[in-house]
């Protein structure tokens, strides 16, 4: 049995062992090669003393890893009862049995889909560490009778940053971008592996080298999924979405109250999926290459020195679309404690999640000290900074790419986000080529129709991808 989680932090050069600017994997904590934590029911000592040292909240970590122990325990039971009722023979058959069923589904899915071959180009912002060099993603599709190859090649070079991928991240964002496009969903297992083939070439930043910084390669991971459905799209254009809003941000908050006690506070904000070609993006939502739950408020007060000032979705930030985008979420905290070390993980500050079949990509990401204040200073999408007491933060994600010509959009969904906030009545004349007035606001439709009209003869024909190209192209 095995159980893997985040741990709040497992030792490294800043708190919460996560942050985009190390170079090296050295920097990233404790590094423990396969060992027993048990050996015939006793615990080894020696090794968790060695934890309980190297890591900032040993209480925490300590007992995190006692829960996973319990897990894995209970699985154990599990596996056991098991073997006593169908035997070690019948067992393994039916094991072999459930991957072979989820292989003979894929490879019929796969089947049913038109064979063919194409390739998908995205950029991430940049490492931290080459600021403002674009770091390409490429990514071939090539389908052929029951099978699918996923490549990798082309992809640039691992960098300096954190933000490497490993072979297993890639795999899987992979597999997830593959099987969202599959008629049925069956049970994941190798035997959905065994039908699609993943090609990363090592020395990549989709399966980079020792000793290369990878705690922060969730950022890359994200990007890759998205990457691969342009890709999927170029196919399979009725299956697939715009891009989400790039992936989970991360925001790390780690320092010590006046009594030397340490805090540290870890969340990952998820907002926006892109629109799809039969409805809208989902709007607050976690990202669908993970399986995350927004921090309560009060429990981040309650458990760390910071105040949170807002929560809330970003109007006018979707990508236009005849099915938008999913809203961008923003949130600020206030530090409490005299000072911090801030940590952020972002990316799609100036490469913008794309549009599909003539959609618009949604905003940027933004990150601001001091919002509103004379102090207020804009800050990139990767940071390590110290945060002193009473300065304020601010993290709004991107918003997520829409699907189809806006202007085929119907008024009454443009009516609708205009009553939930989500749509201002300028953005609904810009965008979507809706007149609307009042409060509430209401539809003037015949007036809508003559604005369309000119609209389209204004702008010409909409292409299929909606993105820009980098400044700077790196190798």
């Amino acid at each position: 049995a095995c159980t893997i989680c985040h741990h709040t932090d497992v030792g490294g050069r800043v708190p919460g062992s996560n942050a985009s600017d190390s170079t090296e994997i050295y920097a990233e904590g404790l590094r423990i090669p396969p060992l027993k934590l048990y050996e015939r029911g006793e615990p080894n000592a020696t090794l968790f003393r060695i934890i309980e040292r190297n890591v900032r909240l040993p209480g925490r970590v300590l007992g995190d890893l006692r829960a996973q122990l319990a897990a894995c325990e209970i699985a154990a039971r599990g596996m056991a009862e098991l073997l006593a009722r169908h035997g070690a023979a019948e067992l393994r058959a039916l094991m072999d049995a459930t991957m072979a069923h989820s292989e003979r589904l894929t490879r019929h899915c796969l089947a049913e889909l038109p064979d063919g071959e194409a390739s998908f180009t995205d950029w991430i912002d940049d490492d931290q560490i080459d600021a403002g060099k674009p770091i390409r993603l490429f990514c071939t599709v090539r389908k052929r009778g029951d099978a699918m190859q996923i490549d990798w090649t082309g992809t640039a070079a691992q960098v300096k940053g954190a933000i490497n991928s490993t072979w297993s991240f890639s795999a899987a964002a992979s597999y997830t971008a593959a099987k969202s496009v599959l008629s049925v969903n069956m049970p994941n297992n190798d035997g959905v592996f065994r039908a699609i083939e993943v090609i990363a070439p090592p020395g990549t930043i989709a399966n980079a080298l020792p000793p290369a910084a990878c705690a922060a390669r969730g950022l890359t991971g994200f990007r890759m999924v998205d990457c691969c459905f342009g890709a999927l799209a170029v196919l399979y254009p009725d299956r697939v979405c715009a891009a989400s809003e790039g992936g989970n941000t991360g925001i790390t908050i780690g320092g010590y109250y006046e009594a030397r006690r340490p805090f540290i506070y870890v969340d990952f904000l998820s907002c926006a999926w892109g629109g799809r070609p039969w409805a809208d993006g989902l709007d607050g939502n976690t990202n669908m290459f993970a399986n995350m739950a927004s921090f309560s408020v009060e429990v981040i007060e309650a458990e760390n020195p910071l105040e949170v000032l807002d929560y809330a979705l970003i109007p006018d930030t979707g990508g236009p679309g005849k099915y938008r985008g999913g809203m961008a979420l923003a949130r600020t905290w206030r530090m409490l404690a005299e000072e911090g070390i801030l940590q952020v993980r972002s990316d799609r500050a100036t490469h913008r999640p794309y549009g599909l079949q003539g959609g618009f990509p949604g905003t940027p990401s933004r990150n601001a000290l001091d919002p509103g204040r004379p102090t207020e200073q804009p800050l990139p999408a990767k940071l390590t900074m110290t945060l002193r007491r009473g300065q304020v933060f601010r993290h709004q994600l991107a918003g997520a790419g829409g699907w189809g010509d806006p202007l085929e959009r119907d008024p009454a969904l443009v009516a609708s986000d205009l009553r939930d906030g989500l749509v201002s009545i300028a953005a609904a004349r810009r965008d979507y080529g809706v007149v609307a007035t009042g409060d509430p606001p209401a539809i003037d439709l015949a007036a809508t129709e003559v604005l369309r009209a000119r609209l389209r003869a204004l702008r010409g024909k909409l292409p299929s991808v909606a993105w820009e190209p980098p400044t700077e192209v790196g190798a």
